[in-house]
């Protein structure tokens, strides 16, 4: 008769080579495995952590003002090329989010949610 540990690691045969957790299938233990392997990217201003070198510079430009995004229309500048595109629509007159409802348009996604909530809620 077999003991529930050794019937366990018969059902568990992928195990990390790092810290020993067994997994039933391999792609589990590849997903696990990530832990151990994954790169990690800390802001020496506010020690926050991200899983990019292009997250951590994104998020280093709130420290330091830094904004390479120029509006070629107002010379209004943006930390973030998003948001330059966004302001853009200003001047441009895009509105690419419709209502549904009404076919009223905005320029901004966060218009169109406002709109609709505040207009056709049931």
């Amino acid at each position: 008769m077999m003991n529930p540990e050794s019937s366990l690691i018969m059902l568990t045969p992928h195990s990390c080579n790092l810290c020993g957790k067994s997994f039933s299938f391999l792609q589990s233990l590849k997903e696990h495995h990530e832990i151990h392997t994954r790169l990690e990217y800390i802001c020496f201003e506010c020690e926050k952590i991200f899983t990019s070198p292009s997250s951590l510079k994104q998020h280093e430009r709130i420290h330091s003002g830094e904004k390479p995004h120029k509006c070629s229309h107002c010379d209004k500048r943006f930390s973030l090329s998003s948001s330059l595109k966004t302001h853009e629509r200003i001047h441009t007159g895009e509105k690419p989010y419709h209502c549904t409802d009404c076919e009223k348009c905005f320029n901004h996604s966060s218009a169109l949610h406002r709109h609709t909530k505040t207009n056709h809620s049931k």
